[in-house]
């Protein structure tokens, strides 16, 4: 694999990426809880990397 600068690799910020614990669905109801979220990637080869966030102080954290 080519080498590439470091200012194209991706990190993830040391900032919650989401707040809450309840998901409103699509259509009619009460919202759900959630239980798991991750911060998907595709790759241009077809890959895909999946990166599980972390529940802490009420957000969704990266790990």
């Amino acid at each position: 694999m080519a080498e590439l600068p470091d200012e194209d690799l991706l990190v993830l910020p040391p900032m919650p990426l989401a707040t809450g614990r309840l998901l409103e669905p699509d259509g009619e109801g009460p919202p759900v809880r959630i239980t798991r979220l991750e911060f998907v990637v595709w790759t241009e080869d077809g890959g895909e990397l999946r990166i599980p966030l972390e529940h802490r102080h009420g957000a969704w954290w990266a790990p």
